[in-house]
């Protein structure tokens, strides 16, 4: 049986052998040109980067989710939301029937019959609506002749809505509350609708007060 000695490999000749095939270009790819490279690096540098630092710092004075930190800031949020959304809604159910200038100083103590009758004269002067103030202030004077109702300074629609339980008088309301306190001008409509529909709501909130 023959054979071949390799002898002994010299480490550092073998590391010289690859080195000089690793050097050769071959196995190095080349790079196109790059014009702009430049331009972009030094754009990153005054946009980019101060970008990304400014939402790093906001990152970071920003309590982590969930930690109670966290937990109380977003509780306050809440409750400013809540208390927001209270006022605008309790501004609203401030608006008053019976204060606030609504009655005349020769309006007070007036029953339903002669407000109604008022209001018939207010509208054939064309005044409506004065004639739209007086027929509301009428079916209220109606509501607390039947009991429903307590006609009284301070009053409010939410109150009375409450109350009522009724899409009619909440339309009439709603009529009202634009002309009386969103400055629309009222209409024949607004005068007609009130005219047609009290006497309903109020006949129907007799009915149920005797139930």
């Amino acid at each position: 049986m023959s054979g071949v000695w390799l002898g002994a490999v010299d480490p550092d000749a073998a590391r010289r052998v690859a080195e000089d095939i690793l050097a050769d270009p071959r196995y190095h790819p080349r790079r196109g040109p790059r014009p702009l490279a430049g331009f972009f690096e030094r754009l990153g540098e005054l946009i980019v980067d101060p970008i990304i630092r400014f939402f790093r710092s906001i990152g970071d004075a920003l309590p982590d989710i969930g930690s109670l930190p966290w937990i109380a800031l977003a509780t306050g949020v809440v409750i400013i939301a809540l208390v927001v959304a209270v006022r605008l809604s309790s501004g609203r159910g401030r608006q008053r029937f019976a204060s606030g200038g609504l009655i005349g100083d020769d309006e007070h103590g007036l029953g339903p019959d002669e407000l109604e009758r008022r209001a018939d004269d207010a509208e054939r002067r064309g005044d409506l609506g004065t004639a739209l103030r007086l027929r509301f202030l009428a079916g209220l004077a109606r509501l607390d002749d039947a009991g429903v109702v307590r006609f009284r300074p301070g009053l409010t629609n939410t109150a009375v809505s409450r109350t009522l339980r009724s899409r009619d008088f909440d339309g009439l309301a709603n009529d009202f509350d634009e002309v009386a306190y969103g400055g629309r001008p009222a209409t024949t409509d607004d005068v007609s609708t009130a005219r047609s529909i009290w006497p309903a709501v109020v006949a129907t909130a007799r009915s149920g007060a005797r139930h």
